[in-house]
């Protein structure tokens, strides 16, 4: 058995696929690239497939990760070649490396996850800052995520803002990403009274490295 892990973008109009359809496209492009994947036993076999973290509908990244397992080795450089040319618009491997079968999977060591916004509105510098370390210095906020409170401050680690040259402001923040502690760059902008803005997800921190 062979282990490989792929680091890829989704962009364009892949950010409005699904994490269960995702799945599924990547199962048929893998398929339709001749990769000897490894199924599960039963009546519904399934490709042996992990991703790291679930990306919600209407985010772009270029963070993602994914491990499958192949029956036999392939050439990590091959691979990806021949898995890029039938991927769909939208989805771009970035990366492809041999992992070790006895590697943790990627969702039992994630810890955070770091975003950008790019925002629409045409808030003022002072006004930004202000909010910012307004919600920095909350001890808590209290928040409600499908009828249970949970509070937002705590699942914060950073979070800043910074300036293009054509005054177009954007967000920086690193959000817990732990089971049953996962912070969304959505409910940290509600938070600061913030509508619309391109979200986009930069980078997936592990227990012990960042991608």
């Amino acid at each position: 058995m062979h282990r490989l892990r792929l680091t890829f973008a989704k962009l364009n109009a892949a950010r409005y696929v699904g994490n269960l359809d995702l799945y599924r496209t990547w199962e048929r492009t893998l398929r339709r690239a001749g990769a000897p994947l490894v199924y599960s036993q039963g009546f519904h076999p399934a490709p042996k497939m992990q991703l790291a973290s679930a990306l919600p509908v209407g985010i772009t990244s270029e963070a993602e990760l994914l491990d499958i397992w192949l029956l036999e080795p392939m050439d990590p450089e091959e691979f990806g070649i021949a898995v890029s040319g039938v991927l769909p618009p939208g989805i771009e491997i970035l990366d492809v490396n041999v992992i070790d079968l006895n590697e943790k999977s990627l969702q039992s060591c994630l810890c955070a996850v770091e975003y950008t916004v790019e925002l629409s509105d045409n808030c003022p510098e002072e006004m930004l800052e202000r909010t910012v370390a307004d919600i920095l210095g909350r001890g808590v906020i209290i928040r409600n995520r499908r009828g249970k409170d949970y509070d937002l401050r705590e699942l914060i680690e950073f979070l800043s803002v910074d300036y293009l040259c054509d005054d177009a402001a954007i967000l920086r923040m690193r959000l817990s990403s732990r089971p049953g502690s996962t912070g969304r760059p959505d409910e940290v902008m509600a938070a600061m009274d913030l509508t619309g803005g391109r979200i986009h997800r930069t980078a997936l921190f592990f227990v012990d490295r960042a991608v």
